[in-house]
């Protein structure tokens, strides 16, 4: 007599057997590019990727960093051989009219942005959509779209107006800001949904800025036309500097050249000439040239060195050979030195830079001698 236990043993492998060669099902899983696998949020293996499914369906997840998540559900009925071609993360963007709404994800209530805005999404996100004076919306995101969420106002808000106006420029980008906000809000060519009575400055390199207010009948297309910038180019004594008013920020060294965008003042500076201010307005010469006056610089040399120098009279010291003194105008110096006659130069604008006295020893005489010997002191003209 057979024992019981084998006999059920041997029905239960049969019908496993059975099982597994009528309702197993294999597949392939491929991806380009190559992706992670995941199921219940654990990493299974990495395509292409071999699979089996007995009965029921399988959910599984393809994740790629910079690439949107691919879900997949599989049942046994299904191709055997299955592809995806994954895409990559974008911008998903949401706008709102009105616009200033804040977008939170609903799950952490973490802020993503205010509308308009564009959001990286590498998987579907449900957020909520807030803004003072109108009602709350909950959205389900996918990632690569576009959302366009219209607001009710709440009762007793007041309703504002808003204009939907597509901005161009054929002279290039233009960058346009909310002067309120301080805020860039967009670079044309661009389409803009903006409230009544909004400030806008628009702004574009080697331009004059322009301001423009969003009125009711505002039209709903706006093509931007700036005024290029006045662009003054400085030429003058090699090694000149140019500074802005104050003389302390310095713009550069000439040749140089500025956009001019309303009215300054300049000034030009060199080593060894006196400073100049210029003024620059709008509609200023593209070229100018800065003529500087050079500083009379006269240094008096003696031999020998360290004689004492005084104004005429004497009494006044100024300074020790060599002495370099600013000669605007013709003026006459006393040069004196212990045990040396003492000698009276005169120097002018125009004399050399550079001027050689020699010294003459003094002869041994009393005090009385010695002072009448003093008028008849040596005397140089340099005039």
């Amino acid at each position: 007599m057979k024992n019981p236990i084998w006999q059920r043993l041997a029905q239960c492998a049969l019908l496993l057997t059975v099982l597994l060669s009528f309702g197993c099902s294999s597949f392939v899983l491929t991806s380009t590019p190559t992706a992670e696998v995941y199921e219940n949020n654990t990493k299974v293996g990495q395509t292409p990727y071999s699979f089996s499914i007995v009965s029921g369906r399988r959910s599984l997840t393809l994740k790629r960093f910079g690439y949107v998540e691919q879900p997949i559900e599989v049942t046994a009925l299904d191709p055997k051989q299955l592809h995806f071609d994954l895409q990559w993360v974008g911008r998903t963007h949401v706008e709102t009219q009105p616009p200033g709404a804040t977008v939170y994800s609903k799950d952490s209530m973490k802020k993503l942005g205010t509308t308009p805005c564009g959001l990286t999404l590498s998987r579907g996100e449900s957020v909520v959509i807030k803004k003072e004076g109108y009602e709350t919306v909950e959205r389900e995101l996918d990632p690569n779209m576009r959302y366009m969420v219209k607001l009710k106002s709440t009762a007793g808000y007041k309703s504002v107006s808003y204009k939907d106006i597509q901005f161009t420029s054929s002279q290039g980008s233009v960058h346009i800001y909310d002067r309120i906000a301080g805020e860039r809000i967009g670079i044309t060519p661009v389409r803009l949904y903006l409230e009544t009575g909004s400030a806008l400055e628009y702004r574009l390199a080697g331009f004059k800025s322009r301001y423009d207010l969003v009125s009711r009948n505002a039209p709903m297309r706006v093509n931007i036309e700036l005024e290029p910038l006045t662009r003054v180019t400085f030429t003058g004594p090699p090694g000149a500097s140019i500074y802005r008013a104050g003389g302390i920020e310095k713009i550069g060294d000439v040749p140089v050249t500025l956009e001019v965008t309303g009215d300054t003042l300049c000034e030009v500076k060199k080593d060894g000439f006196y400073d100049r201010t210029v003024a620059l307005a709008p509609g200023s010469p593209s070229r100018m040239s800065v003529e500087l006056e050079k500083i009379p610089y006269k240094t008096i040399v003696t031999e020998p060195t360290g004689a004492e120098v005084y104004r005429l009279g004497g009494i006044e010291k100024l300074g020790l050979t060599p002495y370099t003194a600013v000669v605007k105008e013709e003026r006459v110096f006393e040069i004196k030195k212990e045990g040396y006659r003492t000698s009276l130069i005169g120097m002018g604008p125009t004399s050399a830079e550079n001027l050689n006295v020699p010294l003459l020893q003094a002869a041994g005489q009393s005090p009385d001698a010695a002072a009448i010997g003093e008028l008849d002191s040596l005397v140089i003209e340099s005039f």
